[in-house]
């Protein structure tokens, strides 16, 4: 038998999940980065694989775009 207790907490499970996805939805592809940024993440092409970019390219940018992607370029900041 499912308690009141169940309920409540997979509630708010559901309500955290949601307000955690919109908010990501919007701060990541609304208003949270511009396009370069975004074309910056992507893993480099076959062509560029084979005039030796590392597969690896891009992968600085997804842990904290404003600590990796921006430093040093305040004008690529979308704010």
């Amino acid at each position: 038998m499912t308690s009141i207790a169940q309920i409540a907490t997979l509630a708010t499970f559901g309500a955290g999940w949601a307000v955690l996805s919109v908010g990501h939805n919007l701060a990541d592809h609304v208003i949270g980065q511009t396009a370069q940024q975004a074309e910056g993440k992507a893993a480099p092409s076959a062509a560029q694989a084979a005039d030796g970019v590392s597969p690896a390219a891009g992968l600085g940018c997804m842990p904290g775009t404003r600590l990796f992607c921006w430093a040093g370029d305040p004008g690529a900041s979308p704010r």
